[in-house]
């Protein structure tokens, strides 16, 4: 419940359409990191495999595996490089009729600072620079092919040839189109964009003050240990930790490719012993190591989302009561402005159904019999929706959570990790 009718006041601002497209955009960035991971993935094994455990892996037939894969990987990329940035500019959309239905349901109510920052731009200018980058890459890509087209007597008699010439220039001239479109768009939404900006330039320091005061007229609480074990500079040495042991691992792995490989085009070089051995046991022993970190990243991130989860409860039953407390607002800031438990778990599943998909999909590609490809199809889209799903049900609890949360405890503007180095990163370009 929102404090109606208090003057300037922070509010967690949310609705159906706009929860459906951020789940839709937290889906496509754990695609997008579960396609990279698998790539990473397919490098590593591949690598490890044929310099390591060479007759295991010629054994168990791998190679046609990962050079499928590798094709899957390449057109997922190109999929997502596409229709990201468009499902980025209908959220973007959706969150701009947010803010505007919650400015009429409530003149001095000012968004969350993850949703002021999402539109400190037109939706519409993404549009417009994913149509440039769109047109530049194609105009480019078919230019290069005209010119073999015209010069090569072979691709010039090849029927072919011209409707790959037909089929750029048409998508060519479908990105500039999209790239007037988002023009027009910026330019007839600025008054409603300056609208909202004026108006949040106005309120926000208003309702930061009206929160410190709220904050300083309420009894101080003893802050429960749930907030405060393990602290965040404890778990910030474990990511440490497991942060660097992994470039270490990835360091010597490299270190010993480059040994065996200078450069792509390169023959393999192959040492005298011991120096041949000493080349297996690094890529070997990385190539366990990364495994490893990966294997004990994955259990921090479990850890990480588990008592996130158990601190975002625990959190909304203290709270429940609405009675005012006075608290270090940096204990709860965490759990007002980053990402929730139930949107990491969808990440993750969303980027292990990505990778499980990429793989499955090379599987068909080469025909690969020694894994049951369709089942782990199957698997990577359950994973995948029921991540999309995950996401949309915790929004309306997300606001109704994170409000309770603001009633009580009167954070103020609370800063997102990061959100503060970027401001002072973009003043100083602007002073330049």
């Amino acid at each position: 419940m929102t404090r109606q009718g208090a003057g300037a006041v922070f509010v967690e601002v949310s609705s159906r359409a706009w929860s459906f497209w951020r789940a839709l955009v937290d889906t496509c960035i754990g695609l997008i990191v579960g396609t990279l991971y698998a790539f990473v993935g397919i490098i590593v094994v591949g690598i490890v495999g044929e310099e390591a455990l060479s007759s295991l892996y010629w054994q168990v037939d791998l190679d046609p595996l990962f050079r499928a894969s590798m094709g899957v990987f390449l057109l997922a990329a190109a999929v997502l490089a596409v229709v990201v940035p468009f499902v980025v500019v209908a959220e973007r959309f959706a969150a701009l009729r947010t803010v505007e239905a919650a400015a009429r349901e409530n003149p001095d109510a000012v968004p969350q600072r993850s949703l002021r920052l999402a539109l400190q731009t037109p939706p519409a200018a993404l549009l417009q620079t994913t149509g440039t980058v769109l047109f530049w890459c194609l105009a480019g890509l078919g230019g290069i092919f005209a010119l073999g087209v015209f010069f090569t007597e072979d691709l010039r008699e090849d029927w072919e040839s011209w409707v790959a010439l037909l089929v750029i220039a048409v998508l060519a001239s479908g990105a500039a189109a999209v790239r007037r479109l988002g023009r027009r768009l910026v330019e007839r939404d600025v008054a409603r964009m300056n609208m909202q900006w004026i108006r949040w330039k106005r309120l926000v320091p208003a309702a930061e003050k009206s929160d410190a005061d709220r904050r300083d007229a309420a009894m101080r609480a003893v802050v429960p240990g749930w907030l405060t074990v393990p602290s965040a500079r404890a778990l910030g040495r474990i990511a440490s930790v497991l942060l660097t042991a992994t470039l270490i691992s990835l360091a010597a792995f490299m270190l010993s490719v480059f040994m065996r490989q200078q450069c792509r085009t390169c023959d393999p070089v192959y040492w005298d012993e011991p120096i041949e051995n000493g080349i297996d046991v690094l890529s070997l022993t990385s190539g366990a190591a990364i495994a490893v970190c990966a294997a004990l990243g994955i259990l921090a991130w479990v850890g990480g989302v588990v008592l996130q989860f158990a601190r975002e409860r625990a959190l909304t039953g203290w709270v429940a009561d609405g009675a005012p407390r006075r608290i270090d607002v940096s204990l709860v800031g965490p759990l007002l402005s980053g990402n929730r438990s139930m949107v990491r778990l969808q990440l993750g599943l969303s980027a292990a159904g990505a990778g499980a998909l990429v793989v499955g999909t090379g599987a068909v590609w080469a025909d690969w019999t020694a894994m049951d490809a369709r089942t782990l199809l199957l698997v990577a889209v359950v994973l995948i929706a029921v991540g999309f799903l995950i996401g949309c049900a915790d929004a309306p609890r997300s606001r109704r959570e994170r409000q309770l949360a603001r009633d009580a405890l009167f954070p103020g503007d609370v800063v997102r990790v990061g959100d503060e180095t970027r401001k002072i990163a973009r003043e100083r370009r602007r002073r330049r």
